[in-house]
């Protein structure tokens, strides 16, 4: 029997081997996309780069120029180089090794980051002219194009009525595909492309493909490309809420499309490609309301980073959304060399009013358009819990959750913990499947984030939640009724963070305050796409919505400010923007209300008449970023193979603090630091700027020279801030620098963490 139990084991363990040596083999022979990045372009032709690439991959294929091709997925040959391909994970580890390739990462899948607020802003009607005193009319001749999910050309948003001819910088196309042809085109949508290799690489495609063209089938890229350079439409509406008129920030602004994301999501070969052509095109700014997951990884494997560092070197600026996890270093995009926008709410609101059988009136959010006739019974979703089902499992309203015989003819107050739109609309859909009249949501996260749910119902935060279920629980019939949805405008206070609007401090480098900025995000009204749902306009959260209120924006300036580097405009945004909000108090943050600082809202919330005459800039070239990367660890080897030009470390920041941002963190402060910024006169070619310094809390900041005096337009004069511990506090702490002259005032937040040792005891 020893013998039988000895041979049995051995038998078993030679089985386990044999499937541990099965696995890895699949593991190195099964194949998946990778893109190979290969730093900047340096005059190459793009028919020499597609050879050279297929060279590459015929190297790790035996040497078969037909099976290299049959690899290739996309080559990036015209604002950087390289490819995606189809490779096993040992071939893409032979081609990391080889000479001039920076990085091989795999082909990521990135997600969306998903009116009045213009008018909230100050930018009021059609104002297609001028704004505070500025001719903006050159905004005809700026491009700006939408890395996103298409568009729906015939929205009157994007009619190219009394618009001039299509600038003459245009190197775009208008390309053909499914109910999308080259005359779809305008003078207002002028170029439109659409990748999808890297997501059918991916994906089955045949489920989710809808419009193999620049078409937009889910709404997304509609919505993003009308809060920004959308045309004055003087109807638009959602089921008869927020009525009135509506325009983007720039609205005789060009259109560029750039259809990268579908149903599932946007992969980085075909988003890398985008970034390629988009470069070639002549395209001014690019919007992107998209991005990775938190954590971000490097920047030289991540597919906005690289994309957006080639497009600053061509003069492109990038403005990218922070992200709707909501959580502390959460905030994605992180690069310093694009515009990173957080969201925060306007003064308009959509609310439905719960009445309660005692008279009180409860008041929710809500998009939805239908109202109860009459009261009826309200209970606990828990109390219809239905066969598997615990009354815990039940009370959030999960699919075949509820009893329709408990529920039947009800109002029932579900919970809900997650921050998805769509599944809060689902929760309506059981409600309703199983009998019930009205829903109301408690949402655990308090995100006011309105939904157009299938039922009458309305969504309360935690607080109201529990004063709801008390009324339940103590009253013999408890009773409500739910009315229609209704506008409620002149909301305060305003502006407010959003609960699901991610937050610093920047996990990637820390020295780098993200998110720079925030603009409304939340329940915006803009142009969507028919094929969904048919409708021609939609209302939609999200940092998604805040990105294009700053791209609008930063059009405008250069439109007023056409030599103006992306680095100016960036700074223009800003230090012009403001603390307060429209009554003149210190920006909250939802749900709890409490008061905010630099990680939640970057440098404030925009103010687009102010950005458009800054006074001072925080200027920085392609250099300068070079210098940041050396600073964060890059050696001259990768540098030379990204930039492929004479580009060296001799000129390195000390640390990435030193890079001439409009904003300064030192997340480490040991003792004492000066720390050097550089301002360049664009506003009275003579004037002078005095310094006002609000301290971050145990740090004593003084500024040399504290007063600082230009005798010319695009004088420069540089300034050290200097920061010394006082009194060493836990955490970051903040503050802020401002240069004020007159009305102008030019202000960068200041955010300082104290080193400590592990005794707790400063160093």
């Amino acid at each position: 029997m020893a013998s039988f139990c000895s041979v049995w084991r051995r038998s078993n363990i030679l089985f386990l081997l044999l499937c541990v040596l099965v696995a890895q083999i699949s593991t190195c022979f099964s194949s998946k996309v990778y893109v190979v990045y290969m730093g900047s372009k340096n005059g190459e032709d793009p028919n020499e780069i597609l050879a050279q690439n297929h060279q590459i991959l015929a190297s790790v294929h035996t040497g078969s120029i037909e099976e290299a091709q049959a690899s290739h997925i996309h080559s990036y040959r015209h604002g950087f180089k390289g490819f995606a391909a189809r490779l096993t994970d040992h071939q893409a580890s032979q081609i990391s090794k080889m000479p001039g390739v920076v990085s091989v990462f795999p082909n990521s899948k990135r997600s969306l980051h998903t009116t009045h607020s213009w008018d909230f802003m100050g930018l009021l009607g059609e104002q297609t002219l001028e704004v505070s005193g500025f001719n903006i009319k050159n905004q005809v001749n700026i491009i700006v194009g939408f890395i996103d999910t298409g568009i729906w050309p015939e929205s009157p948003s994007f009619n190219d009525a009394n618009m001039p001819p299509v600038p003459a910088r245009w190197k775009g196309v208008c390309q053909s595909g499914e109910a999308f042809n080259s005359s779809t085109c305008n003078r207002k949508v002028i170029g439109a492309r659409y990748y999808k290799s890297g997501y059918e690489a991916e994906e089955d495609s045949a489920d989710t493909v809808a419009f193999s063209s620049p078409r937009d089938s889910a709404g997304h890229g509609s919505h993003t490309a009308s809060i920004a350079a959308g045309r004055y439409v003087s109807n638009m509406t959602y089921k008869g809420l927020a009525s009135g008129g509506a325009r983007g920030g720039a609205p005789m602004a060009r259109i560029a499309v750039y259809k990268t994301c579908w149903d599932t999501g946007c992969y980085d070969a075909d988003l890398l490609a985008a970034f390629d052509d988009a470069i070639r095109d002549g395209v001014h700014i690019l919007s992107l309301s998209l991005g990775p997951d938190a954590p971000q990884g490097d920047y030289f494997t991540d597919a906005i980073s690289v994309g957006s560092f080639h497009a600053a070197r061509h003069g492109i600026l990038v403005v990218a959304s922070a992200g709707n996890e909501g959580n502390p270093g959460s905030a994605t995009n992180l690069a310093p060399w694009m515009i990173t926008v957080a969201a925060s709410s306007t003064d308009r609101d959509f609310t439905s009013d719960i009445v309660l059988g005692n008279g009180v009136n409860v008041t929710g959010e809500s998009l939805s358009v239908f109202g109860m006739k009459a009261s009826a019974s309200i209970i606990s979703a828990s109390e219809a819990f239905a066969g598997y089902f615990t009354p815990y499992q039940s009370s959030y309203c999960l699919e075949s959750s509820l009893n329709k015989t408990k529920a039947r003819g009800k109002v029932l107050v579900c919970r809900h913990a997650e921050s998805s739109t769509e599944s809060k609309l689902a929760k309506s859909v059981v409600v309703k499947d199983a009998g019930g009249v009205g829903m109301v949501l408690i949402d655990e996260a308090d995100m006011d984030v309105a939904v157009p749910f299938v039922i009458p119902s309305a969504i309360i935060g935690r607080r109201t939640g529990k004063h709801l279920l008390s009324y339940i629980n103590r009253t013999r019939r408890p009773m409500a009724r739910i009315l229609p949805s209704k506008t409620t405008l002149g909301l305060k206070p305003a502006p407010r963070v959003t609960a699901f609007s991610a937050k610093g401090p920047n996990a990637l480098t820390p020295q780098i305050l993200k998110p720079d900025i925030t603009a409304p995000g939340l329940n915006i009204l803009a142009s969507w796409s028919p094929a969904v749902a048919d409708k021609q306009f939609n209302i939609l959260s999200g940092t998604s919505m805040a990105c294009p209120h700053v791209t609008g924006i930063a059009a405008l300036i250069k439109a007023v400010h056409p030599s103006w580097s992306p680095a100016a405009i960036r700074s223009a945004i800003m230090t012009s923007a403001t603390l307060l909000d429209k009554t003149h108090k210190p920006i909250i943050v939802d749900p709890e209300g409490k008061r905010g600082n630099a990680f939640d809202y970057g440098s404030g919330f925009l103010n687009p008449t102010r950005a458009l005459d800054p006074g001072l800039v925080y200027d920085a070239q392609p250099a300068d970023y070079v210098s940041f990367l050396c600073s964060v660890g890059y050696d001259e080897k990768s540098l030379h193979q990204i930039t492929l030009d004479n580009s060296t470390c001799a000129r390195a920041f000390r640390t990435a603090t030193d890079l001439n941002y409009p904003s300064i963190t030192v997340p480490n402060l040991e003792g004492n630091i000066s720390v050097t910024r550089t301002v360049t006169n664009v506003g009275k070619p003579e004037n002078i700027y005095k310094a006002a310094v609000s301290s971050p809390k145990g740090i004593n900041v003084t500024v040399i020279p504290n007063q600082l005096v230009f005798t010319s337009l695009g004088q420069k004069i540089s300034f050290t801030v200097n920061f010394k511990v006082v009194a060493p506090s836990k955490g970051y702490t903040f503050g802020f620098l401002s240069w004020m002259s007159g009305r102008s005032r030019v202000t960068s937040p200041l955010v300082v963490q104290v080193a400590h040792s592990n005794s707790g005891l400063m160093r």
